[in-house]
């Protein structure tokens, strides 16, 4: 009959951690070999009964290496930055990032050393709390304006718009818990330096102070590749009376159309009710109203954009213009 493993110290809450820790809370070396910890690399374990997750990585090896920083991509998912899917999603068998201003460690399925010269002002000293027992592990990260350099070499222009359209965001009163946005223009202007620097700029020129999403982000540069007026964003609506309404995703105020893009959260039915009214205070005050929907994006936004396009046209707007 196989024993159960001793329960672990509660001087070692960690769900990854070191062997140094392990054995200063106690825990002897043949207990690391136990069939509910697994061990990740040389020196790093991780409780069985818990979800791995990135997080816990990242802090373990902040606490085990005090000069170490999570860079890149990692940055980037802990610091809830918007990327496509496939690079925001983490799973087993992608490295956490990190870099160091001493000596660069070797590289292993776990993690990815980078040689980056990061100056303090690129470094945010943030913490990680344990929810259930208040412990704190320190984990340093890039800046979200050095983050943002640093993910040039890994987006597409479009989506590397995106991210910075999420940094310049005003947040929503009383709602987020911050009231200015994560960056300014002018601070994500001054990091477009190096080997991206080029596409750095670029970004920042198509980045606006408004969108609430990729989505958006994406419909706006869809819209003004394909030579449409610019819309305003997230701006209130005024009828003639000149009093403000609700904030359209996009509006033409000049031609009297605003467009919203419905997401999945628009199928509840407080949500489709809500619509409805928005929908009618529009047309009251001499708006015309386009919904958009997921389809509405396939090739590159193709839909959406000859949409927009004719009602623009029969309000009249004229390409020429």
């Amino acid at each position: 009959m196989v024993r159960r493993p001793a329960a672990l110290p509660s001087a070692l809450p960690w769900p990854v951690f070191s062997r140094a820790e392990a054995l200063r809370a106690g825990v002897p070396d043949d207990r690391l070999r136990r069939p509910d910890l697994e061990r990740l690399r040389r020196g790093l374990y991780a409780r069985r009964d818990i979800r791995l997750d990135e997080l816990h990585i990242a802090a373990a090896l902040c606490r085990q290496n005090r000069d170490l920083v999570i860079v890149g991509l990692s940055a980037a998912r802990l610091l809830r930055v918007p990327m496509p899917a496939h690079l925001e999603r983490w799973e087993r068998g992608v490295p956490v990032e990190v870099a160091t201003s001493s000596a660069r460690g070797r590289s292993d399925p776990v993690v990815r050393w980078h040689a980056l010269s990061l100056a303090a002002e690129d470094i945010q000293p943030t913490s990680y709390r344990l929810p259930l027992t208040g412990d704190v592990s320190p984990l340093p990260l890039t800046t979200r304006a050095r983050t943002f350099r640093d993910l040039a070499a890994h987006l597409e222009p479009g989506a590397l718009v995106a991210a910075g359209d999420h940094l310049l965001r005003v947040p929503r009163p009383g709602l987020e818990g911050r009231e200015a946005p994560w960056c300014t223009p002018a601070e994500l202007r001054a990091v477009a330096t190096g080997r991206h620097a080029r596409v750095l700029r670029d970004a920042c020129a198509r980045m606006r102070v408004g969108s609430d999403s990729p989505t958006e982000t994406a419909l706006r540069l869809a819209f003004l590749d394909a030579g449409l007026p610019e819309p305003e964003i997230n701006v209130a609506l005024r009828g003639a009376d000149g009093l403000p309404r609700h904030a359209p995703d996009f509006q033409w105020p000049q031609f009297a159309v605003c467009a919203e893009y419905e997401g999945a959260g628009h199928n509840d039915p407080e949500q489709i009710q809500r619509d409805i009214r928005r929908a009618r205070v529009a047309r009251a005050a001499g708006f015309h109203e386009i919904r958009l929907y997921r389809e509405d994006l396939r090739q590159r936004c193709a839909p959406a954009v000859r949409i927009v396009r004719e009602e623009l046209i029969a309000r009249g707007w004229r390409p020429s213009q």
